[in-house]
């Protein structure tokens, strides 16, 4: 029996297909009714039956760069094959595939200390092992993307600096900050206050601090991205002075930014920003703390300089008027 074989027989829970289905609704011995069956059950997994036709190709594609980014191949998949698989991976967490993937990179990488596949018996035990081996990978290629708060033989605790950072630090994790989807989150936390990861070297355990800077709220949540105690961190009780003393900074994120690394930020999480510095409709100006008005241009690199400056300046009229981010 083949390995294939062997894992349908084990997880017959798994080994079912939409056909199983229609066949058991067909109760004739000669199949009569199948054709029917399958006329109407394939109407229903046609993707064109679902969206406008002006959206089709759009919407095909972001289901395909889906897949992609999961680490899911579709080749040699027709569209509606495509749309049947992506209906049955709804019922996945997004985090599932991208720990799946993170875990094969690493492992066919020879990162992973732990090489035996079949003693990983949760996402959680994946999770912690592509920690570890990220860990090691991402010290250098972050060094100045990330403010290193405190470090041990145990313990690191890191400032994600950019949206880049907040994805390698917080990779297996399920934090906001780290959606590739809706950057708009990091940038949120990053202006806000103060955004901390805090990494067990051993185990992979991670948690995330965040301290608002204008309401003065503290909260902390664990790698599923639910709310918790910091009672319920399981964290060494040396750490609490440790993160109490990271925590009475007075300086968000943002504000240990370079002017560079600012930029980066804003063009990483905020829709068309480059478009809306080179608008030619609305040329701006520096002059002693005063914005002026030019007449209609073509945008170069001296405007686009000074409409950072002015933005990087605004500090008391911020990009959002969201309030405080509730989650982390």
């Amino acid at each position: 029996m083949s390995r294939l074989d062997e894992l349908k027989k084990q997880y017959p829970e798994l080994n079912l297909t939409i056909f199983d289905l229609m066949l058991r609704f067909d109760t004739s011995k000669s199949y009569k009714y199948l054709p029917l069956i399958c006329k109407l059950f394939a109407k229903s997994y046609n993707p064109k039956n679902h969206y406008h036709h002006s959206e089709y190709s759009q919407i095909m594609l972001d289901i395909q760069t889906q897949f992609i980014t999961r680490g899911i191949s579709t080749d040699n998949l027709t569209e509606s094959q495509i749309f049947v698989f992506h209906q049955m991976m709804d019922r996945f967490n997004p985090e599932t595939f991208t720990t799946l993937k993170d875990f094969i990179y690493y492992m066919d990488k020879n990162q992973i200390e732990n090489k035996d596949v079949t003693s990983y018996s949760s996402i959680d035990d994946m999770r912690g092992a592509v920690t570890l081996a990220s860990i090691k990978e991402f010290s250098k290629e972050m060094a100045n993307q990330v403010i290193k708060e405190y470090e041990d033989e145990t313990w690191i605790a890191v400032r994600p600096l950019t949206f880049s950072a907040s994805t390698k630090y917080g990779a297996g994790t399920r934090w906001c900050t780290t959606y590739q989807r809706e950057k708009n989150y990091f940038e949120r936390y990053w202006r806000q206050g103060i955004l901390v990861y805090f990494i067990n070297k051993k185990t992979g355990y991670k948690f995330a601090g965040f301290k608002s800077l204008q309401d003065k709220e503290m909260s902390f949540w664990n790698a599923d991205d639910s709310r918790i105690d910091y009672l319920d961190v399981e964290i060494e009780n040396y750490m609490f002075s440790i993160v109490k003393t990271i925590f009475s900074s007075k300086s968000t994120n943002k504000n240990l930014c370079s002017d560079e690394i600012q930029d980066q930020v804003h063009n990483e999480c905020i829709p068309d920003y480059e478009l809306k510095l080179a608008e030619p409709t609305e040329q701006i100006e520096v002059r002693e703390g005063e914005v002026t008005m030019q007449e209609p241009d073509e945008p170069n690199q001296a405007l686009r300089e000074a409409a950072q400056r002015y933005v990087r300046t605004m500090t008391a009229v911020p990009i959002y008027n969201e309030t405080t981010p509730e989650r982390a």
